[in-house]
This record gives C-alpha cells, structure tokens and sequence, in this order.
C-alpha cells in the first residue's frame, strides 16, 4: 500500500476530523435515531438551561432551516418542548428547554462518550495526552481568531 503524504499540516486534521465525524455517525449517531447537532443541541441545553433557537443556531452554526428541523424532531421525539409567552405571537421570544426525556438521553450519550474516552486514554501516555491537549488548545484558538480569514480565502 503506497503511504499518503500531506503537503500541508491542516490537511491531515480535516482528514482525521472527517473520519471521527463518520465513525461517530455510524456507531454513536445513527444507532440511537441522532444526529452530532441534535446532541450538541441537548448538550447546550443542559449546560445553559433554557435557550433560544437564535441563540442555539449562533452556538451551533446552523441555518436556520437545520435548526428547524433539528428542533422540530427534537420535540416530536420528546427531548425537549418549547416555552413561549402566551399573550406574544413573537417566535423569537419562544425558548427550547430540554426535557426528562431529554436530560435522560443526554446523559446516556455522555456515558457512553466518556467509556469510549477511557478506552482511548488507556493508549496513550500521559505526556501524549498532555501534548495532544495543548496542541487542540492551541488549534481551536487560531481557528477562532482566523475564521474570517479562511472565509475570505474559501470563499467561491
């Protein structure tokens, strides 16, 4: 089998995100009737309580029309339900809040990332870890810094 090289650093990581994103998909997501944003949605919801869609969309990135249909499942499934205030017609004032249900099914698929994380730790040293946690830290604050760069730079 020929070995792939990458010319660029970033390369490798959109790879490897790509395949954690399929992998996740195909025995955490699809299994349990998810998606990653549904879970992200929950998980917002239990870390900050009662939230807006607007606000779940700027957290999450979503368009609207996702969010939507991501809300809409997520409430016919029983995960959460929206509150709005009787005497307003304003959809924006409406907040999501996650159920029992919810908070129930959340809590499953913490449970199960946390056993996968445990299962992987046990691979590594704890100087890789250590090392592998400074380089995400270090990743995920250029990435915020220069996103309206690569925006330009992509931009078709």
């Amino acid at each position: 089998m020929k070995k792939v090289t990458h010319d660029s650093p970033v390369e490798p990581i959109i790879c490897l995100a790509h395949r954690f994103e399929a992998i996740a998909n195909k025995y955490v997501f699809q299994p349990m009737g998810f998606s990653a944003i549904s879970m992200q949605i929950l998980k917002l919801l239990k870390r900050n309580g009662q939230m807006t869609a607007s606000d779940l969309i700027k957290m999450t990135n979503a368009t609207k029309s996702n969010m939507s249909q991501r809300l809409s499942f997520l409430e016919k499934e029983k995960y959460v339900c929206r509150l709005g205030c009787e005497s307003c017609c304003d959809k924006r004032k409406i907040t999501i809040q996650l159920t029992p249900t919810g908070k129930e099914k959340i809590n499953d698929l913490e449970k199960r990332f946390k056993k996968a994380q445990i299962s992987f730790e046990k691979k590594f040293t704890e100087k890789e870890i250590s090392a592998h946690k400074a380089f995400v830290k270090k990743l995920n604050k250029i990435l915020d810094s220069g996103e309206h760069e690569l925006a330009k730079i992509f931009k078709f």
